[in-house]
Formats: structure tokens, C-alpha cells, sequence
């Protein structure tokens, strides 16, 4: 009897063993998913901080896009306006009609023509490669 209550006390003592071990073991488990949980949560934040401030972002650009159409679109408006004055004013006086009509003179031209520049750089070869302004006279100090 005593063997056999020997035998029973060690299967206890085996069995209170394997659960214990197997307690351990799941507390790390919840140990580690703790950590990987507040990391996640962490990250979760982080990343809800982004998508508001990129919503901000995205409703202030959205904002000054509808003000630009907007003023693109009174801008149109005012560019009608002055051709229609313009186109009235030529209709009732000959002498700014035969002044709007005729060609400008070369300098004019040449100051409007502009190269197809695609950068800073073609900007600043367009730039040495032009003839420099010529020097005006300078008044001489008394």
C-alpha cells in the first residue's frame, strides 16, 4: 500500500509538474503577446496620427484647389470683359485700331521671345549665352 500510495504521490507530483510547466509556458505566451500587443497598438497610433494629419493636409489642399479654380475662373471672366472692351474700343476709334493693328517693332519681339528653358540649369546657359546689356553712361561726379 505504501507503493502504491509512493506511486500516486509521484504521478501528483509529475502531473502538478506538467501543469506548471505548461502554466509557465502560457504565461510567457501572454507575456510576449502583452508586448506584441502594445507595439501593435503603438504603431496603431503612430499611423492614426498620420491619416489625420494627412486628411488635414488633404482638406487644406483641397480648400486652395477650389480657391485657384475659382480665381482662375474670375480671371477668365475679367480676360473676356477687357477683350470685349478692347474689341468695342477698336470698333469706334480708326486710330487705335490702325495703333493695335500693327506689328511691333523688332526690340519688342525680342524681348518677349523666350527659349523652352527645362531647368535651372538650361536657365543658367541660357543666361551666359546671351550678350550682356551694355553699359550706360555714367554721369561723371563733379
Amino acid at each position: 500500500m505504501m507503493r502504491a500510495l509512493a506511486a500516486i504521490v509521484l504521478v501528483l507530483i509529475a502531473a502538478l509538474g506538467v501543469q506548471s510547466w505548461r502554466l509557465s509556458t502560457a504565461h510567457n505566451k501572454i507575456d510576449a503577446q502583452v508586448k506584441d500587443l502594445a507595439a501593435q497598438g503603438k504603431k496603431l497610433s503612430q499611423k492614426n496620427g498620420q491619416l489625420i494629419a494627412l486628411n488635414i493636409l488633404t482638406q487644406t489642399s483641397s480648400r486652395a484647389q477650389t480657391q485657384l479654380y475659382a480665381a482662375a475662373e474670375q480671371n477668365g471672366t475679367l480676360l473676356r470683359d477687357r477683350q470685349r472692351t478692347i474689341e468695342e474700343l477698336k470698333r469706334e476709334n480708326d486710330e487705335l485700331r490702325r495703333w493695335a493693328d500693327a506689328p511691333l517693332p523688332d526690340p519688342v519681339i525680342r524681348l518677349r521671345q523666350r527659349p523652352a528653358l527645362t531647368g535651372g540649369q538650361s536657365y543658367r546657359e541660357w543666361l551666359s549665352s546671351n550678350h550682356p546689356v551694355p553699359p550706360g553712361r555714367s554721369r561723371a561726379t563733379p
